[in-house]
C-alpha cells in the first residue's frame, strides 16, 4: 500500500505541474490585480473539489461511460477555452473602451458570477477541463490501496490530489504575488494576457477539433 501511495502521490505531483488551461487561466488572470490570481486559483480548487466529490461517488464513471455525454462535456469545455481566449486577446490588442461608469468593487468582480469574474472562470474552466476528468477516470483504477474498501481507496486519492493541486496554486500565486508591480505594466500586461489568450485558443481549439473528429 505504501508503494502504491508514493507512485500516486508523484502521478499527482506530474499531473499538477503539467501546464494546462487552469495555469494558463491563473496567469492571465494575474495582471488584473494582486487577488485576481488568488481568486482564480481558488475557483480551480473549488472546481477540483467537486469533481473529486464526483470521482468518490462514482457519478464521473458514470459519466465517462457515455461516449456522447462526454464528447458534449468535451466540446462545452472547447468552447469556453476559446471565449475565454478570444476575450484575452481582444483585451490585450484591442482599443481601450471608455468606463462610463466606476468599476465595480474588487471583491464583486472577483467572486462574482458574471463572465469576467476570475472565480467564476477558474471554477468553470477546471470543471470543463478533460485533463481533470480523464486523471479521475484512469488513473484511481490503476491503484490499489488494499486493505481499504473502494470508497475509502478513491476518496484517499482525491485528497492527496486536492492536497497537492492546493499546494502549487498556494506557490504559484504567492510566486506571482512578489512580482505583481511588473505584471501590472502596460507592455507586460498585455504581452502576459495576449499569451495567455493565445494558448486557451490553442488548447481549446486543439481539444474541439478531436472531439468534432470523434463524434
Amino acid at each position: 500500500m505504501v508503494e502504491q501511495l508514493m507512485a500516486f502521490a508523484l502521478t499527482c505531483v506530474v499531473v499538477v505541474l503539467v501546464p494546462g488551461p487552469d495555469f494558463a487561466l491563473v496567469l492571465k488572470n494575474a495582471p488584473r490585480g494582486p487577488g485576481s490570481a488568488a481568486t482564480t486559483a481558488i475557483g480551480i480548487m473549488v472546481g477540483n473539489t467537486i469533481l473529486a466529490l464526483l470521482a468518490v461517488l462514482g457519478v464521473t464513471a458514470l459519466l465517462g461511460a457515455s461516449e456522447v455525454l462526454g464528447n458534449a462535456i468535451r466540446i462545452a469545455g472547447a468552447a469556453y477555452l476559446l471565449y475565454l481566449g478570444t476575450r484575452a486577446l481582444l483585451e490585450a490588442f484591442g482599443r481601450p473602451r471608455r468606463q462610463a461608469a466606476a468599476p465595480a468593487p474588487a471583491s464583486e468582480s472577483r467572486f462574482g458570477f458574471r463572465g469576467n469574474s476570475p472565480f467564476l472562470q477558474g471554477m468553470v474552466s477546471n470543471l470543463l477541463n478533460p485533463k481533470v476528468a480523464v486523471f479521475y477516470l484512469s488513473l484511481f483504477p490503476q491503484f490499489n490501496l488494499a486493505p481499504l474498501p473502494p470508497l475509502g481507496q478513491h476518496a484517499l486519492m482525491a485528497g492527496i490530489f486536492l492536497l497537492t493541486a492546493l499546494v502549487w496554486y498556494v506557490l504559484l500565486v504567492h510566486a506571482l504575488k512578489r512580482v505583481s508591480a511588473a505584471l501590472a505594466r502596460p507592455r507586460v500586461k498585455r504581452i502576459i494576457t495576449g499569451g495567455s489568450g493565445t494558448v486557451l485558443i490553442g488548447v481549446g481549439g486543439t481539444i474541439l477539433t478531436k472531439s468534432l473528429a470523434s463524434s
